[in-house]
Formats: C-alpha cells, sequence, structure tokens
C-alpha cells in the first residue's frame, strides 16, 4: 500500500504557507495527543503519523526534497532514514523545547516554526513528558421554567447549579425554547484556563388570558350585546397594563382589532402589538320582561343570518 501523503496527513494543500501548515498541526495536535486520549491506540498512532509529517513540511529542507521526489527522495522511503521516524527522539526533543519556553537556553532541534516553538505554543512550555497546558473548561446545561409576564418583560432569576446561586438575567422578550449563554459559567477549566459556559434552557409557563404570536399578543375580549350593537369604551388588558380601547357599533363576535406597541420587544427595535379579538356574550336566560325588548330586536334583522347558508347546499 502506498504511503499516505504528508500534506494530506496534515489536511492543507501542496501550496500551503508555513502559518497554514503550523495551524492546521495545532489543531490535530490538541485533538490526538495523547494526554488527552489516554489508552487510546488508534489516537496515538494518529498523534505520531501527523507528528511525523509536521516535523517534515515545518523544515524547509525536507519539504524541498519531499516536493520535488516523495518519500523516495529520503533514504529508505522515509526523511528520518531506515528506521522511520523515531517518537522516542521526537518526545525528547519536546522536553527541550518544554524547558526553553520556562525560560532555559536554546537547545538544538527545530528551527522557526518547527516542534520546538509549536508545542511551545500549544501547551504553554509545561515539563517534559507532554505535560498540557491550561485548558478551557466544558460548558454545562441547565433549564428554567418562568412565568409568560417574565418572559415577556424580562427579570433576574436564581439559578442553583452544583451548590451555587447564580442570577440568570432574562432578556425582555425571551421565547419558550430559547437558549441564554452565561459566558463563564461552567464548569472550572484546568491548569488554571477559563472555565466554560452555562447554556440555560427556557421554559414558558401559559398565560391564562394572553396568548404569544411571534412578536404579537392575542387576548379574547368578552363584551355585552349592547355593547356589540351600539359601540362602546371598554378596557382592554395588555400585558404592559390596562388600556382604554373603542369597540365600533355593529361589531360582529369574533371580529379583531389591534393596539400598536404593547407586544412583545423585537430583536430589531420596537415592540409588537397587541390585538383583542371581540366574543360577544350571550345572557344564558333573561327576565321575562325582556322578551319585548328581544322581539323588537329580531325585528331589525332584514333577513335570517342563515340564509346564506341555503345558497351553498
Amino acid at each position: 500500500m502506498a504511503a499516505k501523503d504528508y500534506y494530506d496527513i496534515i489536511g492543507v494543500k501542496k501550496a500551503a504557507t508555513d502559518d497554514e501548515i503550523k495551524k492546521a498541526y495545532r489543531n490535530l495536535a490538541k485533538k490526538y495527543h495523547p494526554d488527552k486520549n489516554k489508552g487510546n491506540k488508534e489516537a496515538e498512532n494518529k498523534f505520531k503519523e501527523i507528528s511525523e509529517a509536521y516535523a517534515v513540511l515545518s523544515d524547509k529542507e525536507k519539504r524541498e526534497q519531499y516536493d520535488r521526489l516523495g518519500r523516495e527522495a529520503f533514504s529508505g522511503g522515509s526523511p528520518f532514514g531506515a528506521g522511520g521516524f523515531d517518537f522516542s527522539q521526537f518526545a525528547e526533543q519536546f522536553g527541550r523545547a518544554s524547558g526553553r519556553a520556562r525560560g532555559g537556553r536554546r537547545t538544538s532541534g527545530g528551527g522557526p516554526g518547527g516542534f520546538t516553538d509549536i508545542f511551545s505554543d500549544l501547551f504553554g512550555g509545561g515539563a517534559a513528558g507532554f505535560e498540557p497546558g491550561p485548558e478551557h473548561g466544558p460548558d454545562l446545561e441547565a433549564e428554567l421554567t418562568i412565568d409568560f409576564r417574565d418572559a415577556v418583560l424580562g427579570a433576574t432569576m436564581d439559578l442553583t447549579i452544583n451548590g451555587s446561586s447564580i442570577k440568570v438575567r432574562i432578556p425582555e422578550g425571551v421565547s419558550d425554547g430559547q437558549r441564554i449563554r452565561l459566558r463563564g459559567k461552567g464548569a472550572p477549566g484546568s491548569m488554571g484556563g477559563p472555565s466554560g459556559d452555562l447554556n440555560v434552557l427556557i421554559h414558558v409557563r401559559p398565560h391564562p388570558l394572553f396568548e404569544r404570536r411571534g412578536d404579537d399578543i392575542t387576548i379574547d375580549l368578552p363584551v355585552t350585546v349592547g355593547e356589540a350593537i351600539r359601540g362602546a369604551e371598554v378596557e382592554v388588558p395588555t400585558i404592559r397594563g390596562a388600556v382604554r380601547a373603542k369597540i365600533p357599533a355593529g361589531t360582529q363576535d369574533g371580529q379583531t382589532f389591534r393596539i400598536s406597541g404593547k407586544g412583545v420587544k423585537k430583536k430589531t427595535g420596537g415592540h409588537g402589538d397587541h390585538y383583542y379579538r371581540v366574543h360577544v356574550h350571550v345572557p344564558r336566560s333573561v327576565a321575562a320582561e325582556a322578551n319585548e325588548a328581544i322581539d323588537t330586536l329580531e325585528a331589525q334583522y332584514a333577513e335570517s343570518p342563515r340564509a346564506g347558508l341555503k345558497t351553498a347546499l
């Protein structure tokens, strides 16, 4: 089987710059580092493979030879001689690189962009033997159930995570199922690294009166028969307080009206609207003396309200 191409192993094109090769190797080295994959033979072999490839591509002379003739340019088909890549020597060189990063004198093994520099960058000059440097802590997940009013208007809530009391600021207009990210409130990092983040999944309790539709809020508004017929000015509840609004004369059951700017805060600025849907409330029973008034009202219909149903049959 033909040996893998060093550029493919690192994951870069043949024309890649030194910085691009270094960046690609850094990402792979972090992923497959033995200290992060203890007991994982596959990861260990992958780490050796990418380290061998980088040892060639980071060396100007070896890279030029490899670009011209491939591995056959080297004795035994390897730039490291007949014995191939010696990982123990590589590990020893890393130890020297770590020592220099801690302030020791410059040692041999690795020109600019070589292993000496790359491992100083990767692990912050830790002790020999592939000791990792500071690492970012993992993110944590939590859930929080809040009232409809707090979701629309915003609030500050308490959330307990691993025994700590954490203040969670609920932004105005948060929706059900939305996640709030709290920077630095996750699990602590290792070796002095920063803490991860806390992702809070929001659940919103339904409201007995209001219903949210996007940035708008709707409500069912009962009115009397007389208010619907003659028209009236009534009090309409909104999430931001009661508002006086008009019911036009002759309003029909189910007709909807709008109050501007009384809905949910929009991400683009401003607020949605508040809609009230009229429901004509009919008494279940009336006094005998009201029957005459009802007969008078019935006489106002020019035709039966069900007359249109016949034409549809």
